[in-house]
């Protein structure tokens, strides 16, 4: 640690006398008045494959996606986190759970990581970090956590070195988070592009091992602790997949894994202290279920927009959509409550009705285009008869025209 560092650290130190870390447990924190998780994700939503899908998609969460992935234009970065990132300390308190991936913190503003910290210590945040360049101990020319106020409410040290193609393996399958996880076929998906090398800390919990695939030393993985009043949950292989060319950590494998949305989705609920449902199996259904739901919505909402270029009628479907937005929200507040069976049961009503939707927008598509299709014919037909007749004229009926036999040219 650099000597000019270590006023912040005192502080933490003093604290983790009264908050003994792993101690104390974790109280769940969620919004006191709509019971979702407000969750806070900096990474990449928007340009490459991403757990954002699977946080925005989740009745329990609340996401706030905001553009931060090191590799992404400054600009870009800079812009969203002025305009999206919480300006005081006190708004760090409306989040329940933030999470960085493949962040690096170089265009944050001022205080920010402190800020952060001192939610985690003091607030009770949960804090999720995705492995990545810009991640713990940095790599290609990113810089390192390690003299960040974050290193000291990480279960792991950041170190400065950073790995390539890696399985990571589970090895504490008694874990309450691990419990939580159908892991049926992850044994196929374990496969990761790259991944951070970091220490384990005193007291931490650690769940997995990383072991690179051409052969060296056994790493440590996924690894959580409770510290001061939060928790954090520390991930050296990354959460994202692709951008551009090339394949980056989760795109190997992991994040086609079929339980991807699951594992990203309990980790937030698992740190914001909120224990998830035995039946994993159900709760995998679903949230299939509600991904199907956003899929025909999508669907409808594209043929609502191109029908009503033409006028079509819509009135029917606009009240079945209605409907099943009604139902939806009923589905949504059982999820809240994890009453897992009527929220599977409501989520299927609304697929019904969604297809029922569909339906009367393709009826109503079809009738629109019934009538382009019959005014298209009319011109095509006008133009055809209008032509042929003028050719009939000139070409066939040639008798109407007085035939020449010879003709004479005058002499000058």
């Amino acid at each position: 640690m650099k000597g000019s560092n270590l006023w912040w650290a005192i502080p933490i130190l003093a604290f983790l006398v009264i908050f003994p870390g792993t101690g104390l447990g974790k109280e769940l924190k969620r919004d006191p008045d709509t019971g979702m998780i407000r969750l806070m994700y900096i990474g990449t939503p928007f340009r490459a494959f991403s757990p954002y899908p699977s946080f925005r998609s989740d009745p329990l969460l609340s996401t706030t996606p905001i553009s931060g992935l090191a590799w992404l234009e400054p600009e870009v970065v800079v812009k969203a986190l002025r305009l999206y990132l919480p300006r005081t300390r006190e708004d760090y308190s409306k989040y329940d759970v933030i999470g960085l991936d493949d962040t690096t913190f170089e265009h944050f503003p001022p205080n920010t990581l402190i800020w952060m910290r001192d939610a985690v210590l003091e607030d009770g945040l949960g804090f999720f970090m995705g492995g990545g360049s810009g991640s713990f101990g940095g790599a290609h020319g990113f810089p390192s956590y390690a003299d960040t106020p974050l290193q000291h409410i990480m279960p792991v040290e950041c170190l400065p070195e950073h790995s390539s193609y890696a399985r990571n393996e589970v090895t504490n399958f008694e874990d309450e988070f691990i419990r939580s996880v159908p892991w049926e076929e992850y044994e196929n998906h374990n496969v990761f592009g790259g991944y951070n090398v970091v220490g384990i800390r005193d007291g931490a919990t650690l769940l997995s091992e990383i072991t690179p695939l051409i052969g060296g030393v056994t790493d440590p993985g996924w690894t959580w602790w409770d510290i001061g009043e939060g928790r954090f949950f520390a991930s050296p292989t990354g959460f994202r997949g692709s951008v551009g060319a090339g394949t980056t950590s989760a795109g190997v494998s992991f994040i086609y894994w079929k339980h991807y949305p699951d594992f990203v989705a309990n980790m937030v609920y698992f740190l914001a202290g909120l224990t998830p449902p035995t039946d994993t199996q159900l709760l995998y259904t679903t949230r299939l279920r509600f991904r199907e739901v956003d899929y025909h919505r999508q669907m409808i909402t594209g043929t609502m927009e191109f029908i009503s270029r033409f006028g079509a009628r819509s009135k029917k479907v606009d009240e079945k959509i209605a409907e099943a937005e009604e139902v939806l929200s009923t589905a949504r507040g059982y999820f809240v409550d994890l009453e897992l069976t009527r929220s599977l049961e409501e989520a299927e009503r609304v697929i019904m009705l969604l297809r029922e939707a569909d339906d009367l927008a393709l009826k109503a598509k079809q009738n629109a285009l019934f009538w382009v299709y019959v005014i298209e014919w009319l011109v095509v037909t006008a133009t055809l008869l209008l032509c042929g007749s003028v050719l009939w004229t000139l070409m066939v009926r040639r008798r109407l025209y007085r035939e020449v036999s010879a003709t004479r040219m005058k002499r000058l």
